[in-house]
C-alpha cells in the first residue's frame, strides 16, 4: 500500500508539472483531415552518403490556419554527432486556410564518431536521430507534436575496387582529389621581370661602389697638390695670424701679428714697415680701412719683386 501511494504521489506531481495539454488537441472540421489541426514531416536526403559528405535535414509542419497561428510554431532538434553549416533556413509558403512552414539544414560530420569502423562495420555507420520536436506555444493553448527521422548511412570512402588492393598488396596510397587550377596569368613575364631586377641589382650595386669612392678619396689629399703647392712664407703667416686674430676679437693677439708683419717686410718698403709698427702699438684699435690698405700693400710686394 505505500509503495503504491508513492507511485501515486509522483503520477500526480508529473501531471502537474506538464502542460495543461501536452498532446495534440483534436478539432472537428480540420482542413487537414484526422481532426488535427496540424501535422508535422522530417526528411532527410540523401539517406545514403559517403563519409564528410553533407546532407539535408527538413521538418515541414503543414497547419490550418483556423486553429493555428503560424506565428506560434516552434521546432527543436537535435543531429549529433553531424553538425550544422547552414540554416536552418524557414520557408513559409501558404494556400487559402493551408500554411507549410518548412526548416532546412544542412550538416556535415568530419570527425572520428562519424567514420564507419569495427565493430560494427568498417564499411558503413548508421546514424539514428532523435524525432523533431514541434511545439505549438500560443496563449491558453499550448501543445506539441514529434516527426521521426530516417536512418542515416555514413559509407565508408573506401570503394571496393581501394578495398581489394588494400587486401591484396596490404599499401595505403592516401589521395585527395584537387580542383584544377588555372593557368596563372602575369603581367610582366617572370623572365623578364627577373633581368630586370638583376639589372636594378647591378646598377644599385656600381652606384653604392662610385659613392663610396668619393667618400674614401675626399679623406686624402691628392701627391700632385703636396708636391706643387707652395711653402708660405714668414710675412703671409704673420698676416694670416692678424685676420684670425681680428675675425675673434683679440686686439692683444692683432697687435703682435701687426708688429711681426712690420718686422718681415723688406727694407725696401721701410714706410710700410713704420705703418705696421705705428697701427700696432697705437693708443686706438686699428681702423678697418688702414689695415685693409696694410695688407694689400704688404700681399703686393712679393709679387712686384717676382
Amino acid at each position: 500500500m505505500r509503495r503504491r501511494l508513492v507511485l501515486a504521489v509522483a503520477l500526480l506531481a508529473l501531471a502537474a508539472a506538464a502542460p495543461a495539454a501536452a498532446f495534440l488537441p483534436t478539432v472537428r472540421g480540420s482542413a487537414l483531415g484526422q481532426d488535427k489541426p496540424l501535422k508535422a514531416y522530417a526528411s532527410i536526403a540523401p539517406v545514403v552518403h559517403l563519409f564528410a559528405d553533407p546532407i539535408t535535414a527538413r521538418v515541414a509542419v503543414v497547419a490550418d490556419t483556423k486553429w493555428i497561428d503560424p506565428k506560434a510554431v516552434r521546432v527543436r532538434a537535435s543531429f549529433k554527432p553531424y553538425e550544422s553549416t547552414q540554416g536552418p533556413e524557414v520557408l513559409q509558403l501558404g494556400s487559402g486556410r493551408f500554411v507549410q512552414i518548412t526548416w532546412t539544414w544542412t550538416l556535415r560530420c568530419m570527425t572520428a564518431r562519424c567514420v564507419p569502423k569495427t565493430p560494427p562495420s568498417d564499411e558503413v555507420h548508421v546514424f539514428r536521430f532523435p524525432p523533431a520536436h514541434v511545439e505549438y506555444v500560443a496563449p491558453g493553448r499550448r501543445f506539441s507534436l514529434t516527426a521521426a527521422f530516417p536512418a542515416v548511412k555514413a559509407v565508408s570512402q573506401l570503394t571496393p575496387g581501394i578495398v581489394a588492393y588494400l587486401k591484396k598488396n596490404n599499401v595505403l596510397h592516401w589521395q585527395a582529389p584537387i580542383t584544377p587550377v588555372a593557368a596563372p596569368s602575369y603581367r610582366l613575364s617572370p623572365g623578364l621581370v627577373f633581368w630586370l631586377a638583376i639589372l636594378l641589382a647591378g646598377a644599385a650595386g656600381a652606384g653604392g661602389l662610385w659613392l663610396t669612392g668619393r667618400w674614401a678619396l675626399s679623406f686624402r689629399r691628392p701627391p700632385e697638390a703636396v708636391a706643387h703647392a707652395a711653402p708660405a712664407t714668414t710675412l703671409e703667416r704673420a698676416l694670416a695670424l692678424f685676420f684670425w686674430a681680428r675675425e675673434h676679437g683679440d686686439e692683444t693677439l692683432q697687435r703682435k701679428a701687426l708688429e711681426r708683419v712690420a718686422d718681415e717686410l723688406p727694407p725696401e718698403v721701410r714706410e710700410l714697415s713704420e705703418t705696421a709698427h705705428a697701427l700696432a702699438w697705437s693708443p686706438d684699435t686699428p681702423e678697418d680701412d688702414d689695415v685693409q690698405a696694410l695688407s694689400e700693400g704688404a700681399r703686393s710686394r712679393p709679387e712686384d719683386e717676382a
